[in-house]
């Protein structure tokens, strides 16, 4: 199979809650009509002058990622199956998570409920973005692609939902643009969040779950 010259029109999202064995993996590609921006942290350099007359080359510490998917076109705020909305995503859920979403029967509801002075950690998302030119059915962007296929993933750990804005206009109807934020190491500072991989001619593995 040829090698595209570039990557376009469409691309494979998915975003699994650690821990959410129960939702797992959640793909989003469906309902995702806009730009996505992948704003890997800045690594900031600066030189500071010193007395005699030169110049003191200081590194500083990279800054935090940003993802974000622009104008996500979501129906209902199910989580239990794919191409649903982000709103419990983005609500949360009281309790240790991962705290079990409303999937009971219709109507459902962002958890409301919640207890004064309760450690409200937000939950951790891992967030995979996938294009390649596998022909066959690939089941989300953290799944293995075939070999002698071509591939590109970019996927970050440890990512929080910081921003998750709603807009409605006559002419382009109801949308909702969410951004998800990771610290660009882990606590120790032994792993990096954000990777990227490609395959040519080859197969990328599956992510599996995360936790």
């Amino acid at each position: 199979m040829a090698q595209p010259p570039m990557w376009d029109e469409v691309v494979l999202i998915s975003i699994y809650r650690s821990g959410d064995t129960t939702t797992g993996e959640r793909n989003f590609a469906g309902i995702h009509t806009g730009s996505i921006e992948i704003n890997e942290g800045d690594y900031p350099f600066e030189s500071i002058p010193n007395s005699a007359g030169g110049r003191i080359g200081h590194q500083m510490p990279q800054e935090d990622h940003e993802i974000t998917f622009n104008d996500i076109i979501p129906l209902d705020i199910a989580t239990d199956a794919d191409n649903k909305g982000l709103d419990q995503f983005w609500n949360g859920v009281s309790g240790a998570p991962p705290a079990a979403y409303d999937t009971s029967a219709e109507p459902r509801v962002t958890d409301s409920s919640w207890l004064a002075g309760q450690n409200r950690v937000r939950d951790s998302f891992r967030v995979s973005i996938l294009w390649t030119n596998d022909p066959a059915s690939v089941a989300s962007a953290a799944a293995a692609t075939a070999a002698s296929t071509d591939s590109k993933r970019i996927y970050c750990t440890d990512c929080r939902i910081t921003s998750h804005k709603d807009s409605w206009s006559p002419s382009d109807g109801y949308k909702v643009s969410v951004t998800f934020k990771a610290p660009a190491m882990n606590k120790a500072g032994t792993i990096r969040t954000l990777i990227r991989e490609s395959a040519i001619s080859a197969a990328l593995a599956t992510l599996g779950a995360y936790s």
